[in-house]
């Protein structure tokens, strides 16, 4: 699958529910952690087995649960959420 094909896949499952952030349709990425943020998700759910929309659950619980710091953007709030919710995935799975 390539890279492109991977990136439609986790759109179009995450929908309108918890969409990448994106400007003028490029995904945004404010710093270096929120781009691996996003990969590590990538390639967590794929070496578990985790369909995306079992995932999806969880980054919509995360970012409901997110209380943002003060002058916090809206893309470090959502990769945080992001990676709250791989962080939440792994420990109901027991993955280690």
């Amino acid at each position: 699958m390539s890279a492109t094909a991977a990136l439609a896949d986790v759109d179009a499952a995450l929908g309108v529910a918890a969409p990448l952030p994106r400007s003028n349709g490029e995904l945004v990425f404010e710093e270096v952690w929120q781009g691996r943020a996003l990969g590590l998700g990538v390639v967590v759910l794929e070496r578990i087995g985790a369909p995306w929309s079992e995932f999806r659950d969880y980054l919509v619980a995360a970012i409901d649960a997110h209380v943002p710091m003060p002058g916090e953007s809206a893309a470090t709030a959502y990769y945080t959420a992001w990676l709250d919710a791989v962080e939440a995935l792994l420990a109901v799975r027991g993955a280690r």
